[in-house]
């Protein structure tokens, strides 16, 4: 992209004047774009290199990457739109007018551009990976090849809604164990910086002799009172350093995946996730015909489970010494049974991709009702560990007041 500073007169007369952004190397393609809509131009002139870094360093802004729900309303617009007659730049344009995001649509006018520079669409789209995901670059040029882009882009649209699904499912169910416990211990440390001491004051004022397990209790709450900011601060910061870890030490990452796949209930919703993750890829990639080798790199980098990438690295070493697909899963023992046998009849009779569809889809269900029960599961657990830890401090709290009224009765 380059910068070039113009002035010409508009159809309408008027004469106007800046600096535009174009994708061409020559002025005169500069010229032809500016008097596509019948302006005539008065000079154009390329800017040099560092007023066009000048340029490019005011308008650089941090692109992040749109929500997976977005990108999927995007290109089913796109899709419905092909679809009923428009052209591609015309599609590209109202879905871009259609948003409120003006760096979403700066960058869609971008891709329109390069396409009218002579790049074809899945060129321009691959210079923004945060709109166009690499899965969805590989089924945009395989539109573009076989002159089906509208149901390609509907397909990519469908699979990105799945996977949102999917992701979405996986959080929800994390999330609900974690925010039960964190609650718990929300409500320990009250009970030990306000409620304790007000108790544990009464009895010192009755002059009541104190048993082990409340004096225990009172040095617990006496420690809390006295480092509570210093907790909280550690509590928070270890969190905040914990996730900014995971997502850039790549080994601690794959501890935390490995840890995860340890425990009992995060195990099933891991490894269900990751399943689900790993087949929906699979049966899109196979079944737009991107060869084995190529769909295994795909699969690599678009998960994030370290465990299960290591695992399909494995597999991808298998498939390169000329083992069949089912063989190569087959040693990897992190896969279950069930999609090894599946895999392998998908193999031999030819319907690889309806064979990881419906697994993909088993998984996706599994998930779902992983997420449905997963408070049930959680209930009995919580229950104890809560009631436990409550029944300590109660009882703790309760013995004195026992002991103090066992002495008036005796009296």
């Amino acid at each position: 992209m380059n910068y070039f500073r113009y002035k010409l007169i508009e159809p309408s007369g008027e004469v106007s004047s800046g600096i535009a952004k174009f994708p061409y190397k020559e002025v005169m393609s500069a010229i032809s774009h500016l008097e596509r809509d019948g302006s005539t131009t008065i000079y154009v002139k390329k800017l040099g290199r560092f007023s066009s870094f000048i340029l490019e360093l005011g308008s650089f802004r941090l692109r992040k990457k749109l929500p997976r729900s977005f990108q999927a309303e995007f290109l089913n617009n796109l899709s419905l739109m092909l679809r009923s007659g428009m052209t591609l730049n015309t599609a590209l344009e109202e879905a871009a007018a259609s948003t409120d995001r003006p760096e979403f649509e700066a960058s869609v006018r971008d891709i329109i551009m390069n396409i009218q520079a002579g790049a074809s669409f899945s060129e321009a789209a691959e210079k923004y990976p945060a709109i166009f995901p690499r899965t969805v670059i590989h089924l945009i040029r395989l539109g573009e090849e076989t002159g089906k882009l509208d149901r390609t882009l509907m397909d990519a649209s469908e699979h990105l809604k799945r996977i949102q699904t999917i992701v979405s499912d996986t959080k929800q169910a994390l999330l609900y164990p974690s925010f039960v416990f964190v609650a718990m211990g929300g409500g320990l440390l009250f009970w030990f910086y306000y409620v304790v001491p007000k108790i544990v004051s009464l009895f010192k004022e009755m002059d009541v002799t104190l048993p082990g397990l409340t004096v225990f209790l009172l040095r617990l709450s006496e420690f809390v009172r006295s480092n509570i900011l210093t907790m909280v601060t550690g509590i928070v910061l270890g969190f905040f350093f914990m996730v900014a870890f995971y997502r850039r030490n790549r080994r601690f990452r794959k501890f935390m995946d490995a840890l995860l796949l340890k425990i009992p209930i995060a195990r099933s919703i891991t490894s269900a996730s990751a399943l689900a993750f790993i087949s929906e890829y699979f049966s899109l990639l196979i079944n737009v015909g991107i060869d084995i080798m190529r769909t295994m790199d795909i699969l690599k980098t678009s998960i994030r489970n370290e465990v299960y990438r290591e695992k399909l690295e494995e597999v991808r070493s298998g498939l390169t010494k000329g083992e069949g697909i089912a063989d190569s899963f087959k040693k990897v023992p992190i896969f279950p049974s069930f999609v090894v046998r599946m895999i392998n009849v998908g193999e031999q009779s030819g319907t690889l991709p309806e064979q990881l569809s419906y697994i993909a889809d088993d998984y996706r269900n599994k998930l779902s009702i992983l997420v449905a029960t997963i408070g049930k599961m959680i209930e009995p657990v919580v229950l104890v560990v809560a009631g436990a830890m409550f029944a300590i401090i109660v009882g703790g709290l309760f013995l004195p007041i026992y002991d103090l009224v066992s002495k008036v009765s005796g009296r």
